[in-house]
C-alpha cells in the first residue's frame, strides 16, 4: 500500500496531510515522530490490522516546506537511490572476484580489473569463502520438522 503525504512546518510543527485520504492528517515536533504518526493515522483511517504500518510505503512531498528542506530530501533521495547501486555493485564485484578468482587471475591483476585495492579484493575473497562454507554446512544439516 503507498500513500502521498504532503508535508509542510508551521510555527515549528511539522504537518502531514494524506492525499486522498479525507480525514488523514496530523502534526509532530520531528520528522521521525511525523512518520510514525502519520503511519497511525493511515491505519486508523483505513481500518487497516494492527502491525501494518511498518509495511506502508510513504512518498513524502516537501514542496510545501522551504528550499532548504527540499534540498535536503532531494539529497536525502539521491543518497537512498546511491545506497541501492551501492549494494548491486558490492554483490556484482564479489561475483567477479569469484569468477576471476576461479580462472586463475593474480589478486593484483583482480584489483586493477575492478579499480579496487588487493587488500579489498583478498578480504571480499575471504568474506566470501566464509559465507560459502555457512551455507554449505548448513546443506548438510538434516532438516527439522518444526512440527
Amino acid at each position: 500500500m503507498s500513500y502521498s503525504v504532503k508535508v509542510t512546518r508551521e510555527h515549528g510543527q511539522w504537518i502531514a496531510d494524506v492525499v486522498d485520504l479525507d480525514g488523514a492528517h496530523t502534526y509532530a515536533g520531528n520528522l521521525p515522530s511525523l512518520d510514525a504518526a502519520v503511519r497511525e493515522v493511515i491505519a486508523l483511517v483505513e481500518n487497516l490490522p494492527d502491525g501494518t504500518e511498518p509495511a506502508l510505503e510513504l512518498d513524502w512531498d516537501y514542496s510545501g516546506a522551504s528550499d532548504a528542506v527540499r534540498t535536503a530530501a532531494a539529497v536525502g533521495a539521491l543518497r537512498a537511490e546511491a545506497d541501492v547501486h551501492a549494494r548491486a555493485l558490492a554483490e556484482r564485484t564479489r561475483e567477479q572476484i569469484v569468477l576471476l578468482a576461479a580462472e586463475r587471475h593474480s589478486v593484483r591483476d583482480i584489483a586493477r580489473l575492478l579499480g579496487i585495492s588487493p587488500g579489498r579484493v583478498s578480504q571480499l575473497q575471504s568474506s566470501s569463502a566464509s559465507r560459502d562454507a555457512v551455507e554449505a554446512e548448513a546443506s548438510r544439516r538434516p532438516h527439522r520438522d518444526a512440527s
